[in-house]
């Protein structure tokens, strides 16, 4: 089995009719657009103009001329910074740019011509909007940043960006190579100035396709000078575009493919593209989290980034991980630095680079199946946790302690943050046992315990343990520490202890539902009596914080619903922070 997952760099395979196009233009027309006035040459012209409408149309522009077609996003980049700046001009850009940003914004430094300000962005490679508006100087000339991350998949808030640089007079210029084809871009309602973007990738056209969107009123100068096949009497190139920029034979077979590649997108729709790619990025994400000694970077949210996924196993290099993967598995990914040190850098891997997994519209759950499968085997090959008679000699303990591997933003609420930490050994022979003495959830088909302590989630997998919402890595210390204690005690009494995989006693909302108002009148602090029906099982209400219920005829619902409490609270197991060590 081969499964291809570069699409980040490259995507395939491609829609059957972007070959066939390709075939077609080579075998039939053949012919230079602009340098004729035989059929052929027409419609080679045609052909290439109906692409450059159907970028108009994906990204809502109304004139397709202000697309410019060039060999890949690297040339439109470097045609949009070395087009637009002056000298003396200053040039703010992010920490998470692709070489093709970074290396020709350096280069005019380097060179005296422009001031640099690089915005460095947090460890997920989100980007401050309040470092954005601080970087700006009056002689800033433009903002340019990634839509997308390469490294991360982190998405950027291009309107907002917009916005920022617009309100001080400079212009924006938007690198959506990861982007391009695979995220809803509105260049209108956006206000972008400048847009750069590949053929190749998200737009699922060859290689060697690309293009740059300039927007009314902004005037570059070109990066080559030679025909165009227009105003052939003047020396200097022509002013109107895109014959300014197009300068030589344009790829027609490539332009070709990319027009059907855009058809095909425009008629499966940008939006059902995104979801196949959330979807798969989800299943990716969620499922690497699950295996121990996995070490994961960016947001972890397929809402807030494109399919890019980077990851580390163990201490295991990188390069080695891949070439296992391909030679072993059949398995294609990217590993390294991915032409993107500063991102390296601001995710804390510029010493070994990532593993980096990008899925496309046509892989298959079927296939990021087979490659969670096969990074859970090389995980488990690399890991060589020691044995359990080791450690015990050791240390008389079960466990000996833990390794805090990763952390990110808690999913629901983004002022806190989720830990996981991997354990030195298998845990799952423990969860019946935990099941029969703490208040929890065992699920045996997820293999996993999940339980509460001092109001935070706790989920125990076999090999590794996940805390949510907790302040900072000081507080998830803490409580890790007091949970391998009760691992430990849990282990050490387990002859004492009946283990079961039934399912904890649970009182449902409903059962006392029936008993309330039903009004929906808010006196209580809830939204509606069913929120504080929930609020009082879970602690967070009184039933003296309902009017209602304290009233005389209310007295029998009242005592029914204290009976309810009162035999469920009999029953219940202790809380994480209530287990006896």
């Amino acid at each position: 089995m081969e499964v291809y997952l570069n699409n980040a760099a490259t995507s395939w395979p491609k829609p059957e009719r972007v070959y066939v196009a390709v075939d077609k233009y080579l075998r039939h027309f053949g012919a230079s657009q602009g340098r004729g006035s035989f059929r052929r040459s027409l419609e080679a012209t045609g052909i290439i103009e109906e692409c450059r409408a159907k970028l108009a149309r994906l990204f809502n522009v109304d004139d397709p001329s202000r697309f410019v077609f060039t060999k890949n996003c690297s040339e439109a980049l470097n045609l949009a910074i070395k087009g637009i700046v002056r000298r003396g001009d200053h040039v703010i850009t992010s920490s998470m740019e692709h070489n093709s940003v970074w290396r020709p914004l350096k280069t005019l430094e380097q060179k005296g011509i422009i001031s640099l300000t690089e915005v460095v962005c947090s460890q997920y490679g989100e980007i401050s909007l309040d470092a954005v508006k601080k970087a700006f100087r009056p002689n800033t000339r433009l903002l340019v940043c990634t839509h997308a991350s390469n490294v991360t998949g982190t998405l950027f808030p291009i309107a907002e960006l917009s916005e920022i640089a617009h309100r001080h007079n400079a212009v924006i210029l938007v690198d959506a190579a990861q982007t391009a084809g695979v995220y809803p871009i509105d260049i209108r309602s956006s206000n972008i100035d400048l847009l750069a973007f590949p053929g190749h990738k998200g737009l699922l056209g060859p290689q060697g396709t690309g293009a740059l969107y300039i927007s009314p009123g902004l005037t570059l100068e070109p990066l080559l000078e030679g025909g165009t096949g227009s105003s052939s009497l003047s020396p200097f190139q022509p002013e109107f575009l895109p014959g300014r920029f197009e300068t030589g034979t344009l790829n027609g077979p490539g332009i070709a493919g990319l027009g059907a590649a855009l058809e095909f997108i425009l008629e499966t729709g940008i939006e059902v593209i995104r979801q196949k790619e959330q979807m798969l990025t989800g299943m990716i994400l969620e499922k690497l989290q699950q295996i121990a000694g996995i070490d994961l970077y960016g947001v972890l949210d397929p809402d807030r980034q494109v399919g890019v996924i980077s990851f580390n196993v163990l201490d295991v290099n990188p390069e080695e991980v891949g070439t296992v993967l391909d030679e072993v598995f059949g398995i294609m990914v990217r590993t390294g630095l991915h032409c993107a040190p500063e991102a390296h850098k601001t995710i804390g891997t510029i010493d070994r680079g990532t593993v980096r997994v990008s899925p496309g519209f046509f892989n298959t759950p079927e296939e990021i199946d087979y490659f969670i499968e096969v990074i859970r085997e090389i995980a488990g090959k690399a890991g060589h946790p020691a044995s359990h008679a080791e450690e015990k000699a050791a240390t008389g303990d079960f466990l000996t302690g833990y390794r805090i591997r990763q952390t990110s933003p808690c999913f629901s609420d983004a002022k806190k943050i989720r830990v996981v930490a991997s354990l030195p050994r298998d845990i799952e022979e423990l969860f019946p046992y935990l099941n029969a003495v703490l208040r929890g959830n065992y699920n045996q088909e997820e293999k996993s315990f999940t339980f509460s302590y001092e109001g935070r989630p706790v989920v125990l997998q076999p090999t590794q343990m996940t805390l949510g919402k907790t302040e900072d890595l000081t507080k998830a210390r803490e409580v890790f520490d007091a949970v391998i204690k009760i691992l430990n005690r849990v282990y050490a009494e387990r002859n004492r202890i009946v283990p079961t995989t039934k399912a904890q006693v649970q009182l449902s909302p409903f059962s006392f539902y029936k008993h309330l108002p039903r009004t929906n009148c808010r006196k209580c602090g809830g939204l509606t009596c069913l929120a504080f029906a929930s609020g009082v099982i879970q602690g967070t209400y009184k039933l003296e914080n309902c009017p209602t219920l304290q009233e005389p005829s209310y007295a029998r619902q009242k005592a029914a619903i204290e009976k309810q409490l009162a035999e469920y609270l009999e029953a219940l197991l202790p809380r994480g922070e209530e287990f006896p060590l």
